[in-house]
């Protein structure tokens, strides 16, 4: 007798670490394995008081305990299978409810049963120096036979089924299955029966060995059945990393490759799954697994990228079932860097690394599409790059224009596209952006490069921008709208090859006329200021800034003493003095570089009623340009003392204005050019006044101190 105690403490305690190992598998089917040997392990608990109880009803309502556990046990059995088999959702949710249904029926007689022994009776048999109950079995218990019988059965027709679609190599794993579960309830059945010959149940070390065997067939069947099919076919004969997954999806065998280039995911056979294996590379060119396929995937080898070209493959047997699924890659970086020199080649500037003339005029054509509008273009180039060549060296030349390129990919953004074109522009084409957006971003570029220069070699960068939103504007001409206003900035800067024919005009202007640098450069300013508040293009910007410098220009070709004469020009003079226009304009149009503000430096002196001079234009026919130089240079003569009269206060500088709004000016300048002074050069104008005020105060209280102290001197 105590050997028997003995046997069934020790399938208890190899129930409760097959308990405890599938629990810590952490995985679903590892939970459902886990369940089952709770109810085992309880199964054998609540029989053993047959064996080591000492009353007649401890004995009766442990076993009756045992029947209710044995139902619940061959529940959470079938519903592991279910698991196992990855049939969920095959199999018709009425036989799950059935099931459950008749063992909540069950149940309740077994917990009736010690009182009034509706589903069997028990008598006493001797056993050893004590007793054990054996059974007289009523109805209910023989349904609760058949019922048992009739779960075991519909489990081995799931396993049989299975099997008829599994290959043949996978066979053995369920086959184990059906006969452990068979012979366990053979044994627990004939015992039933026959327990006037076997007193005892010795059914229960069965069920753990079925337990033993959930948990094999579960975990381990797969890799020692496979292990040597899949090193002998594939992994033996591949240098590269390979993953093999069964017909179910869960891993089967791996290569050593793949732990060097995944080494961060843990490999564990017949646990981890296609998903798992899928979801922890973010294979982002993987789509369906049902097809073979091939796609690109970069990975780590030692902290270095590597790419590959991933094959993956659905394995199927003679009678096309699949018997598994396979990935396989193939290192592919040596040959994608030989592809991408020869690519950089063809479509790449070698030095700033953006595409070359070529690849920009094979993109043009995209952006006539109004879904890219408005498509704003850049073009922005480095100052004065000859001389730093002949200066330094083309090394320190390239250096500068890589600087460059690397201070717009910064700002550009991934969508915008960029080419180095001819000399040495890089053009740099935004869709969906502004004139505005497009100005900050080079506005940032040429801040970062020109701080990046400033300690040692100064760079200054210039750029233009010009935007198409518009069927008949082309591209062609919105790059040479963006040339053209690059070209005037650079006009207006010092160290530019394009600013001397500028310079020397303006030194030439300085020396005949009485206009001083101050009062061109102020004129230059806020033209540009008023252009930007009238939200004008880069273009015209640049122009208007040009325009500001350039359009007296025509004054060197004026006698000197007109020119100079303080008093009021009789009407010789006038005339002579009205020439200027003329005379500008011809200085212009014979200059490539300043072709573009010709007409407007010939139209500068019209008015807008038809009255100003020489061609007597008005209201918009005159050139805009030349309306809104007409207003800024007035205003700034006016502010400024001259020899032929006093500077006049900022207020009465508008207040004039606003008067020859509609007659010398154009009124809707005149609205936007007042406002921005109001808004911007009163408050300065206030300020300054407010100080000079102070200044004059302190002035006046040290010279009445000293006035004070004097006296006081005299009367000591």
């Amino acid at each position: 007798m105590q050997g028997i105690v003995v046997l069934y403490y020790l399938v208890a305690l190899v129930a409760a670490l097959i308990l405890l190992n599938a629990y810590k598998r952490n995985t679903t089917i590892g939970s459902k394995i886990g369940k089952v040997m709770l109810a085992t392990f309880l199964l054998v608990v609540f029989y053993s008081f047959n064996i080591v109880g000492t009353t007649f009803e401890v004995k009766s309502v442990a076993l009756s305990l045992s029947f209710i556990t044995m139902d619940i046990m061959m529940i959470l059995f079938y519903e592991y299978i279910l698991e196992f088999i990855g049939w969920k959702q095959k199999v018709p949710g009425i036989f799950s409810y059935c099931i459950y249904a008749y063992a909540l029926v069950d149940t309740v007689f077994m917990l009736l049963n010690p009182y009034n022994n509706i589903s069997l009776e028990f008598r006493r048999i001797p056993f050893g120096d004590d007793f054990v109950l054996g059974y007289v079995p009523k109805l209910p218990f023989i349904i609760h036979n058949i019922y048992i019988v009739a779960i075991v059965l519909f489990v081995v027709v799931l396993l049989v089924l299975k099997c008829g679609e599994t290959p043949r190599v996978y066979w053995k794993r369920y086959y184990m299955l059906i006969v452990g579960v068979g012979a366990a309830v053979g044994v627990n059945v004939l015992n039933l029966n026959m327990t006037g010959i076997i007193p005892v149940d010795i059914s229960s070390a069965l069920y753990c060995v079925v337990g033993i065997l959930m948990y094999y067939n579960t975990f381990h069947y797969l890799p020692a059945v496979t292990l040597n099919i899949t090193r002998r076919m594939i992994l033996n004969y591949l240098s590269e990393p390979v993953v093999l997954f069964d017909y179910e999806g869960r891993l089967a065998d791996y290569s050593a490759d793949i732990l060097k280039l995944m080494p961060g995911v843990r490999f564990e056979v017949a646990v981890m799954t296609l998903e798992d294996f899928i979801r922890e590379g973010e294979f982002k060119g993987f789509r369906n697994t049902e097809k073979d396929q091939e796609f690109e995937w970069t990975g780590k080898i030692a902290g270095e990228n590597h790419i590959f070209q991933c094959k993956f493959k659905c394995m199927k047997d003679s009678r096309n079932r699949g018997i598994g699924k396979i990935f396989v890659f193939h290192d592919i970086t040596a040959m994608r860097k030989a592809y991408f020199e020869l690519e950089q080649s063809t479509l790449y500037d070698p030095l700033t690394g953006f595409y070359n003339k070529q690849s920009y005029m094979t993109q043009v054509p995209q952006w006539s599409d109004s879904r890219y509008w408005p498509v704003a273009l850049g073009v922005c180039n480095v100052n004065g790059m000859r001389s730093l060549n002949d200066r330094y060296g083309s090394a320190y030349g390239d250096f500068v224009m890589k600087q460059l390129a690397r201070c717009v990919r910064i700002h550009i953004g991934e969508d915008a596209f960029a080419a180095k074109v001819d000399n040495g522009d890089i053009l740099v084409v935004m869709e969906g952006k502004t004139h505005e957006d497009a100005a900050a971003i080079f506005e940032a570029v040429k801040r970062d490069v020109e701080k990046f220069f400033e300690k040692d070699n100064p760079v200054q960068v210039e750029y233009g921008i010009a935007v198409k939103e518009r069927e008949d504007v082309t591209m062609e001409r919105v790059l040479s709208d963006a040339r053209t206003s690059m070209q005037n900035k650079k006009m207006l800067r010092d160290n530019s090859a394009s600013s001397s024919l500028v310079d020397s005009l303006k030194q030439t202007l300085s020396e005949s006329d009485y206009e001083t640098e101050e009062h061109v450069e102020r004129t230059r300013e806020m033209a540009a200021r008023l252009g930007k508040a009238m939200n004008l293009s880069d273009s015209d910007i640049g122009k208007l800034e040009l325009l500001a410098v350039l359009h007296d220009i025509g004054k060197v070709a004026i006698p000197h003493h007109v020119l100079v004469k303080k008093g009021k020009l009789n009407d010789e003079e006038f005339k002579i003095m009205q020439q200027h226009t003329i005379k500008g304009y011809r200085i212009a149009k014979s200059s490539p570089e300043l072709g573009d503000i010709a007409e407007c430096i010939l139209s500068h002196h019209e008015k807008w009623d038809g009255t100003g001079y020489p061609n007597g234009l008005k209201g918009e026919e005159i050139p805009l340009l030349a309306r809104i130089i007409s207003a800024v240079d007035s205003h700034d003569v006016m502010v400024h003392n001259r020899p032929y009269h006093q500077a006049m206060p900022e207020e009465d500088a508008i207040k004039e204005l606003r008067r020859c709004a509609g007659t010398q000016f154009d009124p809707h300048i005149v609205e936007v050019f007042t406002r921005l002074l109001e808004e911007e050069e009163l408050p300065k104008v206030w300020a300054e006044r407010e100080r000079q005020k102070q200044e004059a105060e302190e002035a006046a209280r040290e010279v009445a101190a000293k006035v004070l102290e004097k006296e006081s001197e005299k009367k000591r």
